[in-house]
């Protein structure tokens, strides 16, 4: 009988060192997959930021292209005396084909920069590209005995806007607006 309890003994003596082995390569691939796990994770944290302020800084500057369009819209002498070539801009802005750049920023009131995490206020520019042709029958003027077709032409500007989020996401877009018809007062 002796000989089957030092039969059951011997093996169990030779499998001590091995377990905890298999204990320290289970633990540090645990922790490698833990480490892994945590960069994935602040990897997507910082993604999910940029398109965070890129967003913000996108919809900052379509407020300031909204903000400049609808300038452009309303301004009744911008119909009337369109920048010369080679001029620089005018007073309100608008500046001639090929000018350098003069940014403007969107006023204060118009738009709550603060609370949007930006760094500074969308700017806009505003350039003269020419001019083209009126909506058929846009021009039309209804007379108190005819209807009489002035053939005008609309200028068109070019405006840029940009913004800037916290000095991680720069946005720039541009649209090509065709001014109001002039009131010709007839």
């Amino acid at each position: 009988m002796t000989n089957a309890s030092e039969s059951h003994a011997a093996p169990t003596r030779r499998q001590r060192g091995i377990s905890l082995v298999v204990v320290m390569i289970l633990l540090v691939i645990t922790a490698l997959l833990g480490i892994a796990i945590l960069r994935s994770a602040m990897m997507q944290e910082r993604m999910s930021a940029n398109v965070r302020d890129r967003s913000l800084a996108f919809q900052a500057a379509e407020a300031a292209l909204r903000y400049a369009q609808e300038d452009v819209l309303d301004a009744a002498t911008w119909d009337i005396t369109p920048p010369a070539a080679g001029a620089t801009c005018t007073a309100s802005g608008v500046c001639p084909t090929g000018a350098a750049a003069v940014w403007r920023q969107v006023p204060v009131g118009s738009y709550n920069f603060s609370d949007a995490g930006l760094e500074s206020a969308p700017e806009y520019w505003i350039e003269y590209i020419g001019t083209g042709p009126s909506i058929p029958g846009g021009c039309d003027v209804v007379g108190p005995d005819e209807v009489r077709n002035i053939n005008c032409v609309n200028p068109i500007y070019r405006i840029t806007a940009r913004s800037r989020s916290e000095g991680r996401a720069d946005v720039v877009i541009q649209a090509s607006v065709m001014s109001r018809i002039p009131d010709l007062g007839i």
